[in-house]
């Protein structure tokens, strides 16, 4: 009889145990995705505001572009995967939470090799699926004034964390687009290159 208390009182524990564990676990996931809501929301407001500064622009704006503090200087859309998000015009830890960065280059649709930072974060937001994008899939770079150029993906691989070849400028008087985004598996970063479209 007493082995059955004990054995009972030890299932209870486990039980309890159990239950908090899976209880803490969607807490965790509740308010991560919480956190990720608030960004989205943020980011779509990002885009609200870049709808705006298109109506609006003026050549002041692109004089305005080597300010050090950070602004948005266009749109990146690509329909296949469904991605529309304004470009902001620096980058940092803290800008790339809330839309995809310059990290160096022209600005949008400029001679050079625009390179553009976004996170990947494995749920669709910002450059999660550029991934799935194949040779000759279309992107499509705007500017303040609301003017378009498409871009042609012409290669995507990996490269490691210190390997910073792809920012390379040197594009012989072409305009091209280098997405750069991390692989959450590897500490490698993917890289999807682009050309302007003849």
């Amino acid at each position: 009889m007493n082995k059955f208390y004990k054995n009972r009182t030890l299932f209870l524990i486990l039980l309890v145990f159990f239950i908090l564990v899976i209880l803490s676990i969607f807490i965790y996931f509740y308010f991560q995705k919480q956190k990720e809501q608030k960004l989205y929301s943020f980011s779509e407001k990002l885009d609200e505001k870049y709808q705006t500064l298109s109506l609006y622009s003026t050549n002041n704006t692109t004089k305005n572009s080597t300010s050090s503090s950070s602004h948005i200087i266009g749109k990146i859309t690509i329909e296949k995967i469904n991605l529309n998000y304004s470009i902001l015009s620096t980058c940092s830890e803290e800008l790339l939470k809330l839309s995809p960065c310059r990290l160096c280059g022209p600005e949008p649709n400029g001679i050079g090799n625009l390179c553009i930072a976004g996170h990947n974060y494995d749920n669709g937001k910002f450059f999660s699926n550029i991934s799935k994008l194949s040779v000759g899939d279309k992107i499509k770079i705007y500017d303040l004034n609301n003017s378009f150029l498409e871009y042609k993906v012409y290669d995507k691989f990996e490269v490691e964390i210190n390997n910073t070849s792809v920012l390379s400028q040197d594009t012989n008087g072409k305009k091209e687009l280098t997405l750069i985004t991390c692989n959450n598996k590897k500490k490698n970063r993917f890289i999807l290159k682009a050309k302007e479209m003849d």
